[in-house]
């Protein structure tokens, strides 16, 4: 049975790599994941779970061992996809943060993360009113090159022209279209939306 050690890993990573582990193995097969983090810990179960894979937790003094076995899975199509697109699908950021606690930013950089290990992709990805200084600022930050490897992953990204120039960032802008309300509009009659 292989083992994974996830101790320390940052999030989204652990359940990252165990989906990952979990499509490369064989059915009738078993992997154990070790956390130290209770997010990484209900993440991976929740995953699993959702699969509908057999699961085990044992805490240990050494972290949290999560066994799951491979024995049945809910979506028999998995192995067949590869990374795709809804053409109709548009996913709308309206902020820099995710809530309003302390590490709202790195939630937000959590999130975007998480969209490059999905299957299934939008078509777009629109920032507007304080989402688009997410495509602001220096060509290094993390926010811009996670949103480039979505871009290479062949996401649409726009920006609303009119939000870049209502925060004066039109001139720190990194990556994305710019798009006009018309435009925006547009993209929210005829797709479907999630705002976040």
């Amino acid at each position: 049975m292989r083992t994974i050690d996830c101790r320390d890993m940052p999030v989204p990573k652990p359940v990252v790599l165990t989906k990952s582990t979990l499509e490369e193995l064989p059915e009738n097969s078993a992997v154990t994941i070790i956390v130290n983090c209770d997010m990484s810990e209900d993440n991976i179960l929740t995953y699993a779970q959702n699969k509908g894979y057999f699961v085990r937790r044992e805490q240990k003094r050494a972290g949290i061992f999560i066994t799951i076995s491979k024995n049945f899975s809910c979506d028999i199509d998995e192995h067949h996809k590869s990374d795709k697109q809804i053409e109709t699908k548009a996913l709308i950021i309206t902020s820099d943060c995710i809530g309003r606690g302390l590490h709202g930013d790195r939630l937000m950089q959590e999130f975007l993360d998480s969209i490059l290990f999905q299957k299934t992709l939008p078509s777009k990805i629109i920032f507007m009113n304080r989402g688009v200084k997410l495509t602001c600022g220096n060509p290094q930050d993390l926010s811009i090159k996670t949103l480039r490897k979505i871009e290479e992953k062949g996401v649409n990204i726009v920006v609303s022209l009119r939000s870049l120039e209502e925060l004066d960032l039109h001139k720190k802008h990194q990556i994305g279209s710019q798009i006009t309300m018309f435009e925006l509009a547009e993209i929210m009659i005829n797709y479907q939306t999630s705002t976040l």
